[in-house]
């Protein structure tokens, strides 16, 4: 099917959409909670994934290797499983550093509504991926915070197998829950965990990315703690 006919057939079945009152966004929200597979990769590309996360930490593999795979493991997650959804280049180099994965929401994402939940975010995210056993430091946190503010990106993705140092404000957590609520950058870390979840085909990468946004947004939100003072009225 060539593009012209894709986005022919888009657009019929739009109107079709539209004429029982109906948007895009909407069948989408409907669908995936009817059916969990909706938004699931392809058996193929599950069947990939499943082999790689196996693999990320067997004995045998070097350090090396072991970042090869956690790579090429979110790499499927994103771009090979939803090639129309997710643009995604690989050790991109900036002046002074080098980013591990960029990745950009296609216009498609766009126009059946994927993107709603991160609105204002922009289209483009970055993605590192930490391939060390135990939890990814404050230090790391820091440096990927300059990363963000350097290309000036809202919202990063950090796959650390053993997710971050540190408890509610404490450490690594901490330290993502201040960058958020002071200069409105997100970091949205994915874990062994959450991907055994994909593994299991429990959730897809939206949910996650959803679900760990909007956590991350409402840990930070103190609107519910301020109330008038009583000498408001005075002054």
């Amino acid at each position: 099917m060539t593009d012209a006919q894709y986005r022919n057939n888009f657009k019929e079945a739009e109107e079709i959409l539209n004429e029982h009152g109906i948007d895009i966004p909407s069948f989408i929200e409907y669908q995936c909670s009817k059916n969990p597979s909706f938004l699931q990769m392809s058996d193929d590309n599950h069947k990939l994934f499943c082999s790689l996360y196996d693999e990320v930490f067997t004995p045998s593999s070097t350090t090396k290797s072991k970042g090869n795979k956690l790579e090429d493991l979110t790499t499927v997650l994103f771009e090979k499983a939803f090639p129309n959804i997710f643009d995604v280049r690989k050790n991109c180099r900036t002046s002074s550093n080098e980013i591990d994965l960029l990745i950009r929401w296609k216009d498609a994402a766009s126009r059946i509504g994927l993107i709603n939940d991160f609105y204002g975010l922009g289209n483009t995210f970055l993605c590192e991926c930490k391939n060390y056993e135990g939890k990814v430091s404050v230090t790391y946190i820091g440096k990927f915070f300059s990363l963000m503010s350097y290309t000036n990106t809202r919202l990063g993705v950090l796959v650390a197998w053993d997710g971050v140092t540190g408890k509610g404000w404490a450490d690594g957590l901490g330290l993502i829950k201040k960058i958020a609520l002071a200069d409105k950058r997100y970091i949205i870390v994915i874990t062994k965990d959450d991907l055994f979840e994909v593994y299991q085909k429990k959730k897809t990468v939206f949910e996650l990315l959803r679900d760990k946004y909007h956590s991350l947004k409402n840990d930070i939100m103190y609107d519910k703690y301020i109330s008038k003072h009583e000498a408001e009225k005075k002054l």
